[in-house]
């Protein structure tokens, strides 16, 4: 072989050597750059929004927070919060809902690494890892939930808590602060039950009957008290008032001066962030003065009125049946159909999607209607998002803005029979009287109260600063019974309600977030400036790490090319 041939073969191979050990150092240095970043928590935030960026509000009230609660603690004992994800760091990026979330806490760790922890785990290879945050043995945490955990203190949420429930607002850092100020403060949110009215609660036999529905409420995060309206002031730490089954009205001399009121303190109560829950059932009675109220946060526990076999003027509440999702033979027992849309479908999320949408359970239940007070509205379905059709009801007056939303219906084919104090209405025969066909009747409602606040350009709303109104129509609902069955959901569905109305402390001065455009392509014809320059911002950097790396071997190649030439 020539000596030339052996000095081309000895020039090829170099060359490949060259070749293969520069592929190879560019595979190195992307993977220690990737590890570097991902260790720092750094990254390149491309959204004109700044979704994966901690706001300047955000860090000083992560870190003033932090710091006054270390103020009241030794010196040698810190404070430490845990983020915890249940599911692991892939899952949770290919999801943008779930990326926002985890690159907020993220950056709240980079903030504060001393103090803050987040951690992922995945809850169905390793259920047991999130055992010490289930509320008991009956209720289920998710791959979607997350938990922020201090000390004993903890609280879970889902993903749809730290939206705006049409997705159009990331509320993320909004929840997270509210989340460590629950977890790390001394005191723990007031749940107050009325009594006074004939309600399971004023006797120790009743508390046994609903002890299951205490303890959830209780691990929820609230210190449970009792209260009397009619006689006690409502206390300054509560954010949650329950009654539970009345027998007898709530007092209301609404325009007297000087008398007592217990529907005039529930209405001042109610005209600040907080939140009210009331069950009732096709055995409760006509109390007209709480109903009266009721309908203005669009809540009418339905009635019927006519005539019995004999003649007589009949007056009583609905009992629903629903045969085709019964428990027991006549289907006064039966299992509620879910409101996957709006509101109501994001309480219940995680349980559709993850749990295989378990039974939730109603009995002896009467329907819920809207007001006459509220204007009925039909949302349609929305293709590009593909989010359903779905009902709801509202109230624009006297300032204030209020919306009513289904949680649990029954099904189509649900009845509804006449009843009231002296048992079922009958007809000659003695056999129960159908009093209406409707089906689809609501068993459980939640009305929101919106404030709005003042977020830069024109008016936001902020579902952080919210009234919420929920209405069950079934006590057996809260039973002992259907919340501490593995059959059922009712556990979940009642933790997840108290979740999205749990009013704990909250953060003030951080801007809402609107959603990030992040597609890439735009022409520029958006009438949303903040879309296209996170659309612009995009492509541009995309072109740059596309092009520069190109031309950059291009100009090398061309140097050694002219340098061969030359020699």
């Amino acid at each position: 072989m020539k000596q030339g041939t052996f000095q081309r073969f000895g020039h090829r191979s170099v060359a490949t050597a060259i070749t293969a050990g520069t592929l190879v150092l560019v595979l190195i240095l992307n993977l220690l750059f990737s590890l570097l970043f991902s260790a720092t928590k750094r990254y390149t935030d491309l959204t004109g929004e700044e979704m994966y960026t901690l706001s300047s509000g955000a860090e000083y009230l992560l870190k003033s927070t932090l710091d006054g609660v270390n103020d009241k603690r030794p010196e040698d004992d810190p404070v430490e919060v845990e983020i915890i994800f249940c599911a692991d760091p892939d899952m949770l990026c290919s999801n943008e809902l779930t990326r926002y979330i985890y690159y907020t806490a993220l950056q709240m760790e980079r903030v504060r690494p001393a103090s803050v922890k987040v951690s992922t785990v995945n809850v169905w290879q390793n259920p047991s890892a999130v055992d010490a945050y289930r509320v008991d043995s009956h209720s289920s945490i998710y791959q979607s939930n997350i938990i922020i955990a201090s000390g004993t203190e903890f609280r879970l949420y889902s993903p749809a808590a730290f939206y705006r429930w049409d997705n159009t607002g990331y509320y993320g850092e909004q929840v997270f602060l509210q989340g460590i100020l629950a977890v790390t403060q001394a005191e723990s949110p007031i749940c107050a039950l009325t009594v006074g009215h004939g309600e399971p609660f004023e006797t120790e036999a009743g508390m046994e009957q609903y002890s299951t529905f205490l303890s959830i409420i209780e691990a929820s995060g609230y210190e449970v008290r009792t209260v009397d309206l009619s006689k006690e002031e409502i206390p300054e730490n509560c954010r949650l008032i329950i009654t539970f089954d009345p027998q007898t009205d709530f007092l209301s001399t609404f325009m007297e001066e000087n008398t007592v009121s217990e529907v005039k303190k529930l209405d001042a109560y109610l005209s600040e962030d907080n939140a009210y829950m009331i069950f009732a059932d096709a055995d409760t009675p006509d109390l007209p003065n709480l109903e009266t109220y009721l309908e203005e946060w669009g809540i009418t526990f339905s009635r019927y009125s006519g005539t019995d076999a004999d003649g007589r003027e009949w007056e009583g509440r609905l009992q629903l049946s629903d045969p085709d999702n019964r428990i027991n033979a006549d289907g006064s027992f039966f299992h509620g159909e879910y409101e996957p849309e709006s509101i109501g479908g994001g309480i219940t999320e995680d349980m559709r999607v993850q749990g295989g949408s378990p039974k939730v359970v109603f009995g002896n239940a009467t329907g819920i209607a809207y007001s006459p007070l509220y204007q009925q509205a039909y949302e349609l379905a929305d293709e590009d998002t593909g989010a359903g059709a779905y009902t709801y009801a509202f109230y624009y007056s006297n300032g204030h803005s209020r919306e009513m939303f289904d949680i649990f219906r029954a099904s189509e084919s649900s009845l509804a029979y006449a009843k009231n104090a002296n048992g079922a209405l009958t007809d000659a025969s003695g056999n129960p009287v159908v009093a209406d066909t409707y089906g689809s009747y609501r068993l459980m409602t939640i009305t929101m109260e919106t404030r709005f606040v003042s977020e830069g350009n024109g008016m936001i709303s902020n579902i952080n600063n919210a009234t919420y109104v929920c209405a069950a129509s079934s006590t057996a609902f809260a039973s002992n019974e259907a919340l501490s069955s593995n059959a059922y959901g009712n556990t979940d569905a009642l933790l997840s309600l108290l979740r999205t109305i749990g009013l704990d402390l909250q953060p003030v001065g951080i801007t809402i977030k609107p959603m990030a455009f992040t597609e890439i392509g735009s022409d520029g014809s958006s009438d949303d400036f903040a879309e296209y320059y996170s659309a612009s911002l995009i492509t541009a950097w995309t072109t740059a790490l596309m092009v520069i790396p190109a031309v950059v071997c291009c100009a090398a190649g061309c140097v050694v090319l002219i340098r061969r030439r030359l020699r």
